[in-house]
């Protein structure tokens, strides 16, 4: 594998290999327009019959008086060759001398301006997953590097985010899935031993049933949950918004009669059931058809006997209202967290709590909006806007 210089060392190279480029091109220039006026003026002293011949010090000295026939040509050419010469060394070395103080220049030019560099590298190997509240919080001139800083911290920040909630979504679903493996353990032992009668065993199979269908839908909710944070990844499809809520609100009519709740649909004023002409919505079906689903079967469960869910679809928003127990208004922004429930509807419910959690994640994922509101008499007011941001 070849060795790669540091980012130090290729800047103070390109500083010198610049300057001595730079330096050689003015070098050349003044040097050959130098040997050039030299000659012009040996030829016109050689044409005006000047002898030019080299004094003492071996410099070229002009005669006072007139040259002899053939003396100033040869005497001019050899003057004009040592100028050349002697230009040419001291050129050399003039270019070597600009490359060697460029150079060192480069390198400590870079190694001030790219310090910082350093600090964020060692801050960046440093963080681990139990240190993700370091920041490089970089210091100094609104530079590109400082702007790197900033969004190097900004990723932090939302690490440590993600990392925060999914510790408490992994600590709260270790919960959940305890709670019932241990109910069945009991059903086993208890209903179950050694003289246990046909009614025992029906009680423990009804009982180990109940406790699989809900670590069943446990599961399946988080599945779905994993599949809406995973993002879109281009599967989507144009949905008719109105039409889809109809659909799910027919399906769930059964739900809302044992439960004893009336549930009804308006789409754009149309009426009852399945509505037309709200056009299309872009989006993945499955996850969209999830969400819908949720938030009516929501409003089913945590609803009172003689309750009502209304479920309106109105141009890009989907709107779902619930009667129910009153709610704290500071309590409602906390239901899309995962396993959070209304504790006056939690006791012996069948859902596993993630139900509007799965409604933010769906939302979130397609870039919609969710909005919660406690309803005035008790209950829950749920909007989707389905509209691009």
């Amino acid at each position: 594998m070849s060795r790669v210089w540091s980012l130090r060392t290729r800047t103070a190279l390109a500083f010198a290999v610049t300057s001595m480029a730079l330096t050689a091109a003015a070098i050349v220039f003044v040097t050959l327009g130098s040997q050039h006026a030299i000659a012009e003026v040996v030829v016109a002293d050689a044409a005006g019959g000047v002898a030019i011949s080299p004094d003492a010090s071996g410099g070229p000295r002009r005669a006072t008086g007139p040259a002899p026939d053939g003396a100033a040509a040869p005497g001019g050419i050899a003057i004009v060759s040592r100028v050349a010469a002697l230009q040419w060394q001291w050129s050399a070395l003039g270019i070597a001398g600009a490359g060697v103080v460029a150079g060192l220049t480069g390198w400590l030019l870079s190694r001030r301006m790219l310090a910082p560099l350093d600090r964020i590298a060692g801050t960046a190997e440093r963080i681990s997953a139990s240190t993700l509240h370091e920041r490089i919080d970089l210091r100094g001139p609104d530079d590109e590097l400082r702007r790197l800083s900033r969004t190097i911290d900004g990723l932090l920040d939302r690490l440590e985010t993600a990392f925060a909630s999914q510790r408490r979504f992994v600590a709260q679903a270790s919960h959940e899935l305890r709670t019932p493996i241990a109910v069945q353990r009991a059903a086993i032992q208890i209903g179950l031993h050694d003289d246990a009668d046909a009614v025992d065993v029906a009680r423990a199979r009804a009982e180990l049933l109940e406790q699989n269908r809900r670590t069943e839908h446990l599961v399946e909710s988080l599945l779905v949950l994993a599949e809406a944070e995973r993002g879109l990844d281009g599967r989507t499809a144009d949905v008719d918004l109105g039409v889809l809520a109809g659909a799910v609100v027919d399906e769930a009519q059964a739900a809302a009669r044992e439960a004893g709740v009336r549930l009804r649909c308006t789409v754009l004023g149309v009426g009852v059931g399945v509505g037309v002409g709200v056009g299309a919505v872009r989006c993945e079906p499955v996850l969209t058809r999830q969400l819908v689903h949720n938030l009516v079967d929501n409003a089913i469960e945590y609803n009172v006997p003689g309750g009502h869910v209304d479920v309106e679809v109105d141009g890009t928003v989907l709107r779902v209202r619930n009667t129910g127990p009153e709610l704290d208004d500071a309590l409602v922004p906390t239901l899309t967290e995962p396993f959070r429930r209304v504790s006056a509807a939690a006791g012996g419910r069948r859902h596993s709590g993630l139900g509007l959690s799965i409604v933010e994640a769906v939302a979130q994922a397609h870039g919609w909006r969710v909005s919660l509101a406690a309803r005035p008499g008790g209950g829950l007011v749920a909007e989707v806007d389905v509209s691009p941001r």
